[in-house]
């Protein structure tokens, strides 16, 4: 009963985290260990095997409808591991517990102030400090020419910003996909399904080498784990049929601020996990 009950959440994570491209790690493993009394590396370790199908189905799907976007995903990839580096090696130094806080509740007013109704009004796309950051020497413009989408970036923009991502991740403890996400689409204007796409392609290998640090660990058990991955391929082949049929999703920013809602809530228990056991996770 209770590996039918973790499959069918497991598949409802892994659709959701599909739809809105935050993978679903950072809502899973609070769940495990919470609901079901994982141990904390295991609840780790098992997300992590599922998230590499899961991730990968949703690529193929995507790499199908050419939504992806192979540079900017290794423009945030690249510069992410060296912050995550970093971000690792800062928390000797800093006072963890209370950034972990205010980040988390960061995340949480992002994600209530992306629920709010917004007003009508009209706003000039040719004003605002990140349209001329992303007019500066480095710029460029993508176009995608299956969906008829273009869109001005600055590399230098987007390195500094994956970096940063990477910098919390390994800070922080947490994954950068529901950080990189949005920061795609409100920061650079990268249209909602080249985003989401790209950050589960960066997913991808993220998730793996997580799984493989995990599986030399230990870590991996695959009675606990097999369920696991069936559901989060499963959710994930039905994520990605549920936006090929509604087509472009309107409601995207809304559906990514109850994920960022729901991953700043995710931060805030892996804090009361981490306080009472002393370690933390990444994905």
């Amino acid at each position: 009963m209770e590996e039918l009950l973790i499959f069918f959440i497991g598949m409802l994570v892994s659709g959701f985290g599909t739809v809105i491209g935050f993978g679903g790690g950072v809502f899973m493993v609070p769940i495990l260990i919470i609901f079901f009394g994982y141990n904390i590396e295991i609840a780790i370790g098992s997300t992590m095997a599922a998230l590499v199908p899961a991730s990968f189905i949703a690529s193929i799907f995507n790499l199908r409808d050419k939504t992806i976007d192979y540079l900017v995903g290794t423009l945030i990839q690249l510069p992410a591991i060296a912050g995550t580096v970093l971000g690792a090696f800062l928390v000797a130094f800093l006072p963890v517990f209370k950034l972990q806080l205010l980040f988390a509740l960061f995340v949480i007013a992002v994600g209530i102030a992306m629920l709010k109704p917004k007003k009508q009004k009209k706003i000039d796309p040719h004003a605002g400090m990140m349209y001329r950051l992303r007019r500066v020497p480095t710029s460029f413009i993508r176009k995608n020419r299956a969906k008829h989408l273009a869109y001005r970036l600055n590399a230098g923009v987007v390195t500094t910003l994956g970096f940063v991502s990477g910098v919390m991740a390994g800070l922080f403890g947490i994954g950068g996909g529901f950080v990189q996400t949005p920061m795609m689409i409100k920061l650079f204007r990268i249209p909602a399904q080249i985003a989401t796409s790209t950050s589960l392609f960066i997913l991808v290998i993220t998730s793996f080498t997580g799984f493989i640090s995990h599986f030399l660990l230990g870590n991996v058990l695959w009675s606990r784990s097999l369920p696991l991955i069936a559901a989060f391929a499963l959710g994930a082949l039905g994520g990605n049929i549920f936006k090929q049929r509604r087509g472009k999703l309107s409601n995207m920013e809304t559906l990514i601020g109850i994920g960022l809602f729901l991953a700043g809530f995710g931060v805030l228990l892996n804090l009361v996990i981490k306080s009472e056991v002393g370690v933390g996770f990444s994905f």
